[in-house]
């Protein structure tokens, strides 16, 4: 008798097959897929479109959207198969083919998965791809190798990334972020590409931003079906209850990346805590991926040790996407793949059953079981910390730039000197040899700079005809002081303003009642040719010390001042006489200066020989804000706005007697926040809120706060607040 007629032989049923022998059918499935989607969808509307409207951050359209999404991919998806039928195959019983061939599911799939800003027309366009390339060229439902939504998503993602995750000012939305979110200031970035960037560091400050059962929750920003994975769970419980997909994948998909995840967690510091590993699980399209996509009975294998290999191999390559390219999600891509190897899996896995050579069996499947374990290997190979030797780097001196006044550090490597340049906020702005430039060397020159910070450095020179006023910073008792410093022409300091009431003494002992802001400045100015003989009294003697710093400190750049020799811009402000800009320039002969309108040109007359010269240091150094006209008792302030958008405008009305701002009306219309403004407004436009707390608080302006949603546009608004309340004090002067 043969093996084989001794050899018993159960074949398992693919679940939509089992339907069928109790008088269910596809149809049935559908439905039971429908209802399972359902709960998402409501869901996604309430948190990217009911919530943000409530919060009156979008308007009524931006409410709708989410379901317009899904809408419009579902009809248009029925449009495309509907003209395919009718006009294309042309089939009498067009209504009968549609039946048949479930149109709706490709475009409600697609319009879950793209970003919540993604504008309508371009749904459209992939939900034609997806429907036409993706299934009907293919032979139409139960013909199809890919995913048709899928494949849809893809194409969008390869032909129309930036327009998909752009901004989308009708509704406020802006990439995978409702309006709520981008008006929140949520972040720049979802969960999955912060976690891009730094695939150790960031999964703990996510979890600590977003928490672990928002996330499980769906509370986190992301494309429609993304982000609940709790009802992802419900909908898996219930699909799998009404047999219409197969358990075993969603199972062994999602545990795989859990336990490949957990591994790479581990070995980067997370082996005490399934926070990394839930993270990854939590977030992204996974969830939704492995329940609603990975499970379609068309594009994944029947036999049940097919179904296994596939599962195991979406894992192994999502976890490869994910940890080992610039990929920040990868679940599409994986299923897509897997997809294209079903139709393998399902001839290598039946044959397997039934060979009679149990050797081979085994080899075959480890030799599978080998191929996921390396792809899944790699990646937590490529994640493996990383032990780099800190470069010996010797810290040698830092100075000021008074050209710039940017800071310049000087280390040694080796033998070789570098210079480091930052700004005043200690960024890194340019090292001097290209050979250390990368990240490893930049972090160690951050660490080296941070331990040798500036105590005191000029943070401002402002040089005018008469005089030249220097801003310094100086370290005190218990915080950084401000001291303001006059000199006239001849270098000679004619005044010194500080304000030391935030440091820690209590008396004054030894001064005779009289406050150090009082008592030392006079001190310094009388003692300016020796700056040793200013008696720094008991009671205040760290915060003395720190005044008469700044004093010597500013010395140190008159002596710069003296030693130029190049013609050098050292100032420039604008006349408020005639609304032209007064530049200040220095060379070996001193100090002249140079009058030129707001276009650049010079007013003056200037030596020819050095002409060129004046004319290319005024163009590169044009003001942006400033008083572009006045009429009447108003002003015009020109100021900065957000990016590249035109300058703002804001016009200024005073009262010529007290001289004191009657009315501040701004226009921002050309910035980039959307209606309905931030919270933090009380419904009032930017234009109309800024304005009032200037009008209130224009005797300390630093008690206007700027706001969230607007920031930009509000610190523009008080800079033109100060360039108007400067002119003011001018002409107050005047006056006088």
């Amino acid at each position: 008798m043969n093996m084989l007629e001794n050899k018993k032989f159960t074949m398992h049923k693919a679940p939509f097959i089992r339907k069928a022998d109790h008088g269910e059918n596809t149809t049935v499935m559908m439905r039971d897929f429908m209802i399972a989607l359902a709960p998402l969808i409501i869901f996604a509307w309430v948190k990217n479109g009911l919530l943000p409207y409530i919060a009156d951050k979008t308007n009524f359209f931006g409410m709708l959207y989410p379901l317009l999404l899904v809408l419009v991919g579902a009809a248009s998806a029925f449009l495309f198969e509907f003209l395919w039928y009718y006009f294309i195959i042309k089939k009498e019983k067009v209504w009968i083919s549609l039946a048949k061939s479930y149109p709706l599911i490709p475009g409600i799939l697609l319009g879950m998965i793209v970003p919540v800003s993604t504008p309508l027309w371009l749904v459209v366009i992939g939900v034609f791809f997806a429907t036409v390339v993706g299934k009907l060229l293919f032979g139409g439902f139960g013909n199809n190798i890919f995913n048709p939504a899928l494949l849809g998503y893809l194409f969008l993602t390869f032909a129309y990334f930036g327009v998909m995750t752009g901004n989308n000012a009708a509704i406020g939305a802006n990439s995978y972020f409702n309006a709520k979110e981008v008006a929140d200031a949520v972040s720049s970035a979802t969960p999955m590409t912060v976690f891009m960037g730094d695939r150790v560091g960031s999964v703990n400050l996510l979890i600590e931003k977003y928490g672990l059962l928002k996330m499980f929750l769906g509370f986190t920003p992301g494309a429609l079906a993304e982000t609940s994975a709790l009802l992802c769970l419900l909908a898996f419980i219930f699909l799998t209850i009404r047999k219409t997909i197969d358990w075993r994948i969603p199972t062994i998909y999602v545990g795989s990346v859990f336990v490949l995840t957990y591994i790479i967690g581990a070995i980067n510091g997370y082996a005490g805590t399934l926070n990394y590993a839930l993270f990854g699980v939590l977030n992204g399209g996974l969830m939704f991926g492995a329940v609603f996509m990975a499970t379609e009975p068309v594009t994944s294998p029947r036999n049940p040790n097919g179904v296994i290999l596939y599962s195991f191999g979406l894992g192994a390559l999502t976890v490869l996407f994910r940890f080992a390219s610039s990929m920040p999600e990868g679940v599409a891509t994986s299923i897509l793949i897997m997809n294209m190897f079903t139709a393998a899996l399902e001839r290598f896995s039946a044959k397997l059953r039934v060979e009679p050579n149990k050797r081979k069996v085994v080899v075959s499947y480890a030799l599978i079981g080998l191929l996921f374990a390396g792809i899944g290997t790699l990646a937590v190979v490529k994640n493996m910390p990383k032990h780099v030797e800190a470069p010996e780097i010797e810290f040698v001196e830092t100075e000021q730039d008074f050209s710039t006044f940017n800071f310049k550090y000087k280390f040694l490597i080796g033998e070789e000197e570098v210079v480091v340049e930052t700004d005043k906020s200690y960024k890194i702005l340019n090292i001097n040899n290209p050979d250390y430039r990368t990240d490893e060397y930049k972090t160690a020159f951050s660490e080296l700079i941070s331990k040798n910070k500036y105590k005191i450095y000029v943070d401002e020179a402002f040089e005018t005809a008469v005089e030249l006023r220097l801003t310094v910073i100086t370290r005190g008792f218990s915080a950084n002081l401000t001291v303001e410093i006059t000199f006239n022409n001849d270098f000679e300091m004619t005044a010194f303003e500080t304000d030391t009431r935030g440091e820690s003494y209590e008396n004054y002992e030894g001064w005779n009642g009289v406050h150090p802001d009082e008592a030392t400045p006079p001190l310094i100015i009388e003692n300016q040719d020796d700056l040793s003989k200013v008696d720094v009294k008991t009671g205040a003697t760290v915060t003395n010390e720190a005044l008469v710093n700044a004093a010597r400190y500013a010395f140190k750049y008159i002596e710069y001042l003296q030693n130029i020799t190049e013609l050098k811009l050292v100032g420039n402000y604008q006349n408020y006489d005639n609304l032209n800009f007064v530049y200040v320039l220095r060379d070996a002969d001193g100090k002249y200066l140079v009058e030129a309108d707001k276009d650049g040109n010079l007013l003056s007359d200037v030596d020819e020989g050095v002409r060129a010269e004046i004319e290319a240091l005024v163009s590169e150094n044009q003001p942006e804000e400033f008083i572009a006209s006045k009429e009447g008792n108003s002003i015009t302030v020109q100021t900065k706005a957000y990016g590249t958008n035109p300058p703002l405008l804001t016009k200024v009305t005073y009262d010529p007697e007290t001289l004191e701002i009657t009315a501040f009306e701004a226009d921002t219309s050309s910035e980039t926040y959307e209606s309905p403004y931030n919270k933090e407004w009380n419904d009032v436009h930017p234009d109309e809120a800024l304005p009032n707390q200037i009008l209130e608080n224009q005797d300390d302006l630093d008690k206007v706060e700027a706001v969230t949603g607007a920031t930009v546009t509000s610190n523009s608004l008080i800079r033109a607040a100060r360039i108007a309340l400067d002119y003011l004090a001018y002409l107050g002067g005047k006056n006088e």
